[in-house]
């Protein structure tokens, strides 16, 4: 709990409170919202979201109660949509949380409020006198207690424009001597940014800092879930990546983790080597250590800090073999290039080697969306949605691909 008062005649009036610990910077998400959903469509109507803010809000402050990291990973990672795409754990988990958020009973107020006048009349308080007198009060207490509020800000005026109403989550509030009321939310339409919804006296909406005025807000009710979180810390994304690095990699447009295990690959023409996966739940089958190419020590003294154009191997730590390819042996289900895990305590031959493509160029940062080439193929290491209860084990398969598609970028998850 944070909060306190200023001492003296007129100031007594003046009192401010924030959770603390609280950053929007580090526990909101570091992409914008630029989700689009179609929540009614009766022939040419359509109302859509504002995006996924209410998931974006919800799933932050499950974040913050369970005490995990959020995932920090940026838009740029799935340019040019800038979200992650649906099939992506991280974005079918916010929309999860944005529905949710829509089957509490205060959401009904989205549509008591919206059809509701600022004013009083003689059937309701009116939206103003709502928001200071209701609802204000309970922001208050919730901080003075340590607890972030979602919040649903109120703009539309007619249900066909309901979509353009939006979701937020408080975390603070000040009230000056003068009568000025603000409330410090995280907006997840302004990332890494301290927004406030400020009224003055007299002021009927509350005007926020990144633009828009709205009409009202009202506390919504929440229900803590357990996030599903496969990074145990949040990663610097300006984290240069180096030779000896033990990392996890997270697969772009999927959000699940490269993968392997001591099981072999049984599908036709396979090398029956150790399957490589991508899996969507996070355990030390997930690791893997760096080393240098072929040739050099597996164990390597971790000072080399890798570039575009670098060459690597990949050990996988729990069983030491490295993340290997070869020419004309198929993947199990697509028919596309096998990649297996080969070799003995890091030690396997030239097909261990993967040239490192930085998107950009540059330094391998924790924040780069990078490609693994195979040396001996050009082949690049690529996943996509596609498994089997047997020849993947039930997770999903991991191939190396001679064209190039989105299906090929991976970012680091976590660093050990």
């Amino acid at each position: 709990m944070s909060s306190g008062q200023t001492p003296g005649s007129a100031a007594t009036r003046a009192r401010a409170g924030r959770v603390p610990g609280f950053d929007p910077a580090v526990h909101g998400f570091a992409f914008a919202n630029r989700f689009v959903d179609v929540i009614v469509s009766v022939g040419t109507f359509e109302i859509a979201t504002a995006g996924r803010c209410g998931g974006m809000a919800y799933l932050a402050l499950d974040h913050w109660n369970a005490g995990r990291p959020v995932p920090r990973w940026p838009g740029t990672l799935w340019a040019p949509g800038h979200v992650p795409p649906d099939g992506h754990w991280l974005a079918d988990d916010i929309r999860g949380r944005l529905f949710d958020s829509f089957r509490t009973g205060t959401a009904a107020k989205f549509v008591m409020w919206t059809q509701s006048s600022d004013n009083a009349t003689w059937i309701s308080k009116g939206v103003s006198r709502w928001t200071h007198e209701d609802e204000l009060p309970k922001v208050v207490a919730a901080v003075d207690a340590g607890r972030p509020m979602p919040l649903g800000l109120v703009v539309a005026r007619s249900l066909g424009d309901i979509g353009k109403n939006h979701q937020v989550l408080a975390y603070g509030y000040e009230k000056e001597a003068s009568g000025r009321v603000s409330v410090l939310v995280y907006d997840s339409n302004s990332p890494g940014r301290e927004v406030r919804l400020t009224s003055d006296p007299g002021q009927l909406g509350w005007t926020a800092s990144n633009g828009p005025t709205w009409r009202g807000f009202f506390v919504q009710a929440y229900s803590p879930k357990r996030p599903r979180t496969l990074g145990s810390v949040a990663v610097d994304a300006t984290r240069r990546i180096t030779v000896g690095t033990t990392l996890k990699l997270s697969h772009v447009w999927t959000g699940r983790t490269l993968h392997s295990h001591p099981a072999v690959y049984t599908h036709p023409g396979t090398s029956g080597q150790q399957q490589v996966t991508t899996f969507g739940a996070s355990d030390d089958n997930d690791l893997w250590r760096l080393a240098g190419r072929h040739g050099t020590a597996p164990d390597d003294d971790g000072s080399a800090a890798l570039t575009d154009g670098g060459v690597v191997r990949l050990r996988h730590v729990r069983t030491g073999r490295n993340l290997h390819s070869h020419a004309g042996v198929p993947s199990p289900l697509t028919g596309q290039q096998e990649v297996t895990a080969f070799g003995t305590d890091g030690v396997g031959d030239t097909n261990d080697d993967w040239r490192v493509e930085v998107d950009g160029g540059g330094p391998w940062l924790a924040g780069s969306r990078v490609r693994l080439v195979h040396g001996a193929t050009g082949a690049a290491l690529h996943s996509h949605h596609r498994s089997d209860p047997v020849l993947t084990s039930g997770q999903e398969e991991v191939t190396g691909f001679e064209g190039r598609d989105h299906n090929d970028w991976w970012t680091v998850l976590e660093v050990r």
